[in-house]
């Protein structure tokens, strides 16, 4: 009997999972940026910034503005996010956020446009984890 409780229960938690289209792990499906989205994007400006090359944007105040994201659960989350950098230019970026609520800016890829798909990338910045933005 428990073993038939059990494994409803296990199905009945994958089956919600795949409703609200989120996995430990996976990448959730695609959202509209929220204001909580732009938080996130705000909180770690200057560290975005840092990772542009020379020159990006230079030519007018540069905006980051929050489109959409995908979230990624591990220990705390992974926001994948599509950032409108300035007309018609877009990077990704990956912004972590421990259970506390501290960011880190964990990846970043130039080059994007509105139609790019935000999927998996691996971490390419450089951090130190003591450095998270509170």
């Amino acid at each position: 009997m428990n073993t038939i409780v059990f494994v409803f229960l296990a199905f009945s938690c994958a089956c919600l999972a795949d409703n609200i289209g989120f996995r430990y792990g996976g990448l959730g499906d695609l959202m509209d940026a929220t204001s909580k989205t732009q938080h996130l994007v705000d909180s770690v400006r200057d560290d975005i910034i840092d990772e542009l090359p020379l020159g990006y944007d230079r030519e007018q105040p540069l905006q980051l503005k929050a489109v959409s994201y995908r979230k990624q659960l591990v220990s705390g989350y992974n926001y994948y996010i599509k950032i409108e950098t300035n007309q018609d230019r877009y990077i990704h970026v990956i912004i972590y956020e421990d259970f506390r609520g501290n960011t880190l800016l964990t990846g970043i890829q130039l080059g994007k446009s509105l139609s790019d798909p935000i999927e998996y990338f691996s971490l390419n910045v450089d951090f130190d984890t003591s450095i998270f933005r509170q």
